[in-house]
């Protein structure tokens, strides 16, 4: 069994793909070397080798295993294991289970079980219908059953989180027919239709109609409200079409009852994954108000927050509006819907995160629903894929110097435009270099075929004429060069006025997040720089989402921008605190004010650098004094 530590050393190590040193991952999660060499042994024990170790380099992954499954290893022993045991048994085995006979089946004792069953009773607190009945020493599950069948869904999802991707372990939960038929049937039937979803979405698909079989096999079925069958006019839609032939497959197939609710009930459930049928016009808590303006009104919110302007995105419009109408859906039919890379997009891309918290936090104060952090990062992915579509506008311009003959140059420029056309563009092909040329082109890149010096400012790499690997790396290193040193001059620019020596905290000795950010709050506070609500604002974004990093800092902040001048104090920990899911020992305190927006988003693009290189945040974490530390900023 694999303990929190040694999975947060799995995710590290798989995060950053390079190698990493006991002291880098010691300093991350504030244990000493020893203890990541006592963890790494015993992960490598049980798991086949699945972490490399050299000593000069220190750790990596063996990509070759099956890591996935590693991560995902979650063993009979842990408690959540023995909540999905005793929840599958009630789902499937008619006449409840003896709890005596339970205990001796898990090897545990009575008293674990006991709390078990109270972990259990939160499991089920969602799912309004189900209770946990108790009858002497037998214990049942009671509902409908629809929230019984959500349940095991969400139940399923959570166990093969680490795991996603492996299809195998997810058909093994389902031992009564092959869950692999199943894909097999919908992807034939989808590309019958014409029909098309998320890939995340359709395994989510196949995992629901998995669930309805195994339970129409132990005849338990499904009830659908006729009324609202008829509202909903589903019988015209092609999502119904789908789920009829599914279930005659599956009939066929499985030797299963062809049920028309059964039926019904898909076709609900591929409508609210697709969204099929939603209009932006819907209007809101009948009123006046509607799902494209609310969409407006929270990008007019993260252009005054963030000064990133997208308000004329109309593919990110369409998307937010689609599903912010979803999840109006399915906040009222109490469906819980996970996003598997909420991970990834909270602590890799903390910029967009934090316009999707804003975005949640007026959803919430319109709609009067509440937003958790997977609602949180489903709009994230909106609003980063809308980022990025922005940022490719702004490519580096490039010149080529190529003294060979035109078609040897054309097969060279296409070859570059092809692999390189999101982040660069060829704005002139020349023989030679000549100086004022140049000049005239303001380019940020040279690419030349041939050696070539020159005196100018301006970034050169040497490439063959056939563009080969070696030269594809040579490229990206300079586009990424490229990206540092714009993100340095803009950073540096004003880094020192935002950190300055005063709010600078050594070996701050408090025990917890909320007497962190009281002290550095009050301390804005006695300087004039907030006002009495800032703090507040901070621990109300804190309850929304933690914002601490498996790196071991946070970065707290309020919800809007509130300060009259922009300021980040800094504090490491005499000790490091437990914040949320991460322990910390770094803060670092953002206060900006409302006109300086901009530098919000450089400092994210900065945070966003550090995390991505392991090696630059671990000096960091280490450092003595200011100057230290605004050195290793800057760098």
């Amino acid at each position: 069994m694999l303990n929190e530590r040694q999975k947060k050393i799995i995710k590290i190590l798989k995060d950053n793909k390079n190698w990493m040193t006991g002291k880098e991952l010691s300093e991350f999660l504030n244990v000493s070397d020893r203890t990541i060499r006592s963890d790494i042994e015993y992960i490598n024990r049980y798991n086949n080798a699945l972490i490399e170790s050299n000593v000069k380099n220190g750790y990596h992954l063996n990509f070759e295993a099956n890591l996935n499954t590693y991560i995902g290893n979650i063993t009979p022993q842990t408690s959540f294991e023995r909540c999905f045991y005793i929840i599958h048994e009630l789902l499937f085995k008619k006449n409840g289970l003896n709890l005596i006979y339970l205990a001796d089946k898990l090897f545990v004792s009575s008293s674990s079980i006991e709390n078990d069953l109270k972990q259990i009773k939160i499991i089920l607190k969602p799912y309004f219908s189900l209770k946990l009945v108790r009858r002497k020493n037998y214990i049942y599950l009671e509902g409908n059953e629809e929230d019984k069948r959500k349940l095991y869904v969400n139940l399923l999802l959570k166990k093969i989180e680490g795991n996603l991707l492996n299809l195998d372990f997810l058909a093994a939960q389902f031992p009564n027919f092959d869950l692999l038929d199943v894909k097999k049937w919908l992807e034939s039937i989808f590309q019958k239709h014409c029909y098309s979803v998320r890939e995340i979405e359709f395994l989510v698909i196949i995992i629901y109609t998995g669930v309805a079989i195994e339970r129409i096999l132990c005849h338990d079925y499904i009830k659908i409200n006729k009324e609202q069958e008829n509202k909903e006019n589903i019988a015209d839609s092609t999502e119904f079409a789908i789920a009829e032939e599914f279930f005659k497959k599956a009939s066929e197939e499985l030797n299963i009852e062809l049920l028309e609710d059964e039926i019904d009930y898909l076709t609900l459930i591929l409508l609210k994954k697709t969204g099929n049928g939603s209009n932006g016009t819907t209007f809101l808590l009948n009123s006046g108000y509607t799902v494209n303006q609310l969409v407006n009104d929270i990008l007019q919110d993260i252009y005054i927050q963030f000064d990133v302007d997208l308000r004329h995105d109309e593919d990110l419009k369409d998307g937010l509006a689609n599903h912010i109408q979803l999840l109006l859906e399915r906040k009222k039919k109490n469906i819980d819907v996970s996003n598997f890379y909420l991970d990834e997009l909270k602590y890799k891309y903390p910029l967009f995160f934090e316009m999707a918290v804003l975005a949640g936090k007026l959803i919430k104060d319109k709609l009067n629903v509440e937003i958790d952090e997977n609602d949180i990062s489903f709009i994230a992915q909106h609003i980063g894929g809308a980022v990025e579509r922005m940022d490719s506008k702004n490519k580096y311009k490039v010149i080529m110097i190529d003294p060979n003959n035109q078609a040897l140059s054309s097969l060279c420029i296409k070859k570059l435009q092809s692999m390189f056309h999101e982040r660069m563009i060829i704005v002139g092909c020349m023989n030679y270099f000549e100086k004022k040329k140049v000049i005239d082109m303001k380019p940020d890149l040279i690419l030349t075929t041939l050696p070539l010096v020159h005196n100018l400012n301006i970034l050169t790499v040497q490439i063959s004429i056939f563009v080969n690997s070696e030269d594809e790396t040579k490229i990206y290193q300079a586009l990424n060069l490229l990206d540092q040193n714009k993100l340095k001059e803009e950073f540096a620019a004003s880094i020192k006025t935002m950190m300055e020596p005063r709010f600078f905290y050594m070996d701050l000795d408090l025990d917890t997040p909320k007497e962190v950010l009281n002290f550095m709050s009050d301390e804005l506070y006695k300087a004039g720089l907030v006002d009495e609500n800032f703090k507040e604002s901070v621990l109300k974004r804190e309850e929304l989402s933690p914002t601490s990093f498996i790196y071991s800092f946070a970065v707290p902040h309020p919800l809007n921008a509130m300060s009259k001048e922009s300021k980040i104090p800094i504090a490491f920990l005499k000790k490091p605190i437990q914040w949320g899911e991460f322990q910390v020992k770094l803060v670092l305190l953002l206060a900006i004010e409302d006109e300086k927006q901009k530098t919000l988003r450089i400092f994210f693009d900065w945070l966003s650098s550090m995390v991505n290189d392991s090696k630059k945040l671990c000096s960091l974490m280490q450092v003595k004094s200011y100057d230290e530390f605004i050195n290793h900023i800057i760098e």
